[in-house]
């Protein structure tokens, strides 16, 4: 017999079927204006109705030949009476087309479809899902964010907005979506991004000690009386509660000294150093830079959102990304996403003869600190092959809630991995997936310019020396001439690469003048 609180928390095949259904709006969101002139003709060689047909056809042929005001009638009768596939591919084809009433009746049906899709999602907030249900939960959640930006784009649209590019890409600017996400970026852009994560990061974590302490009072019958208490505060983190391994493996990969143990956080100091470094070293990312170090609070545990710094090859992304877990102090492990399947991170189960943890156990049990960083390289380059692709369990390490609870295959027990710290790069976020996109902050990351020569140079300089176990005094800055002409040849904007490749060259020729005199 079922419990009343055990009847609450379940689902019913009534509810699971309503938190699956989708209205054809969002289907008919993801095409183009050449996908609506095909659905309309095959819909309408397939209609039967022969006076729906006629609709059909004095709708189209009013708007053919500009005729708009002869639109209205056919149309409303038209939504009235014929199927919703046919009625909203129909309104969609017209808003596309320019004609206004059809852009407000499609951008108000959007808006309703986000209070529908979140309020679906909030219905089973709390609630015992399978997977299947899991799925439909964050699909839901998924769509919501979608229609957030249909609605505002097609609702801007009809009173005459067009796309200024706010989000740094270039796209038509009569495109409903583009001009929605450019609102809503424009919108985030306006609120202090530190108050705004900061505030991100204390609700977060004061709504999952919520949830935590309804859980424990709800299932406080059924928990083990010999299953410890494990606290957690802004000072350490219990990252393994309990691992099914004898003394003897928990001792062979270093897991005895962590499982069921508070391990600390790293705290943010001397922020303002870091910044005056990171700008030193790369002046062209000031603006990467300043929002990543936005998130961040002196004497607080660095945090930090999932970012992926998006721009063209030897811009400098990667060595960026290695300066800034150096400078904070953050342990860190790189990864390359073209050369790594799902088990390069993710570990691979102990039935296995060659088996090993997972990237974040490792990064655990190597520190001893809760909020290490993972440094994924190419993101828009990892394959799918039949030991699966990096992007599959990067979506539930990145989103808050799954994370604190990630199943690791190798202990095959939940780890709490979020305070992990994930910066990603990507020459592009073309091939990426919607959901995995949607759980990433975008930065963009020009290539330097001529103006930054001088800084770039001496950094490279000081890197040369470096690999070499030699001294910065070893070999003198560069003089006026010698930035002349290495600004020359970088040109008004070019390729750290590029730049290396000229700086070894006029070492090297310093060297073998030296030696020559």
């Amino acid at each position: 017999m079922i419990a009343d609180d055990d009847a609450d928390r379940t689902i019913g095949k009534e509810e699971r079927t309503r938190l699956g259904a989708r209205h054809p709006i969002h289907e008919l969101a993801r095409c183009g204006r050449a996908s609506f002139e095909v659905y309309l003709k095959e819909a309408r060689e397939n209609l039967v109705d022969e006076h729906t047909r006629m609709l059909v056809d004095s709708v189209l042929g009013a708007m053919e030949a500009g005729q708009d005001h002869l639109v209205d009638m056919p149309l409303a009768e038209l939504v009235r009476d014929a199927d919703e596939h046919l009625s909203w591919t129909m309104l969609f084809h017209l808003a596309g087309a320019g004609y206004r009433p059809a852009q407000l009746e499609v951008s108000t049906r959007c808006a309703a479809e986000v209070h529908q899709m979140m309020a679906r999602h909030d219905a089973f907030r709390g609630r015992a899902l399978d997977e299947e249900e899991r799925r439909l939960a964050a699909q839901a959640l998924t769509d919501a964010e979608t229609m957030v930006g249909h609605a505002v784009g097609w609702g801007a649209l009809a009173h005459g907005m067009v796309s200024e590019g706010r989000s740094g890409t270039v796209r038509a600017a009569t495109d409903p979506k583009a001009i929605g996400i450019d609102a809503t970026a424009a919108l985030w852009a306006a609120a202090s991004t530190s108050a705004r994560e900061l505030g991100r990061q204390e609700g977060f974590e004061e709504g999952n000690g919520l949830a935590e302490a309804v859980a424990k009072r709800h299932f406080k019958d059924t928990r083990s009386t010999e299953e410890p208490d494990l606290g957690q505060d802004s000072s350490g983190r219990v990252v393994v509660p309990s691992a099914a391994l004898s003394r003897d493996d928990r001792k062979q990969w270093g897991i005895e000294g962590i499982v069921g143990k508070a391990l600390p956080l790293i705290h943010a100091n001397t922020l303002a150093d870091v910044r005056r470094n990171l700008l030193a070293a790369h002046p062209h990312a000031a603006f990467a830079i300043d929002r990543i170090l936005g998130d961040l609070v002196e004497d607080r545990p660095v945090a930090i959102r999932p970012t992926i710094l998006v721009g063209p090859p030897g811009a400098g992304k990667s060595r960026l990304c290695r300066d800034l877990l150096d400078a904070l102090g953050v342990p860190f492990a790189a990864i390359d996403a073209g050369t790594t399947s799902d088990h390069g991170l993710t570990g691979s189960p102990r039935r296995w003869s060659s088996a090993y943890p997972s990237v974040p156990l490792r990064l655990f049990t190597q520190h001893r600190i809760a909020n290490p960083g993972i440094l994924i390289d190419e993101l828009e380059k990892a394959g799918r092959s039949s030991a699966g692709s990096v992007h599959d369990p990067l979506l539930s390490l990145l989103e808050p809630l799954s994370s604190t609870k990630w199943r690791d295959l190798f202990l095959d027990a939940e780890i709490d991995a979020s305070r992990i710290i994930w910066l990603f790069t990507a020459n592009s976020t073309q091939g990426l997936p919607g959901p995995l996109r949607s759980r990433l902050r975008v930065l963009k990351v020009p290539r330097p310019r001529a103006e930054h020569v001088p800084a770039l140079a001496d950094r490279i300089r000081r890197d040369l020396l470096a690999e070499l176990d030699l001294e910065p005094g070893m070999e003198p800055p560069f003089d006026g001439e010698e930035l002349g002409a290495l600004t020359d040849a970088f040109g008004a904007e070019g390729s750290l690469r590029d730049l290396r490749r000229y700086v070894e060259e006029l070492v090297k020729l310093r060297w073998l003048e030296g030696h020559h005199h």
